[in-house]
């Protein structure tokens, strides 16, 4: 073995050197490397952690958005249902109101045309009397002519 360390120019400072290297490479895992792998390991932990709690809120938000989004429609529909019972109540009243004014129309209408007829009438009479008159006037006049 000593012509093998001879051959590759080695001696005893070589393996003391080795366990230098060695004692300094466990000394520093145990003082460094460990402390930075398991900061290492903690992040990596963390962020997983961060990332599912992503996850959960945004199926969270996605669960609200799909309440928000059902209870809108029903609040559509609901409305929807209002505004066409108010317009159904409003066509009746107008319907109503129409009708009303209709039959006031035609009873003042009626009204009107008794009244009408009932002034024909008493004209046509004064009419009459007044012709009459007009008439005797004229026969009194032309027959007090004719006799002279």
């Amino acid at each position: 073995m000593n012509e093998l360390l001879e051959q590759l120019s080695l001696d005893q400072t070589f393996f003391v050197e080795l366990a230098l290297i060695a004692v300094i490479f466990f000394a520093l895992s145990q003082l460094y490397f460990k402390p930075f792998l398991k900061l290492i390991q903690a992040r990596h932990k963390k962020t997983i952690e961060d990332r599912e709690a992503a996850e959960r809120l945004v199926q969270q938000a996605d669960s609200k958005m799909a309440e928000y989004q059902r209870f809108l429609a029903e609040e559509r529909t609901r409305l929807k249902k209002t505004v066409e019972a108010a317009l159904l109540e409003a066509k009746k009243e107008e319907s109503a109101i129409l009708t009303q004014a209709r039959d006031e129309a035609k009873k003042i209408t009626h009204e009107t045309l008794e009244s009408i007829q009932q002034q024909q009438a008493t004209l046509k009479s004064q009419l009459q009397a007044d012709v009459e008159v007009l008439a005797e006037s004229i026969s009194e006049r032309l027959l007090s002519r004719n006799v002279r």
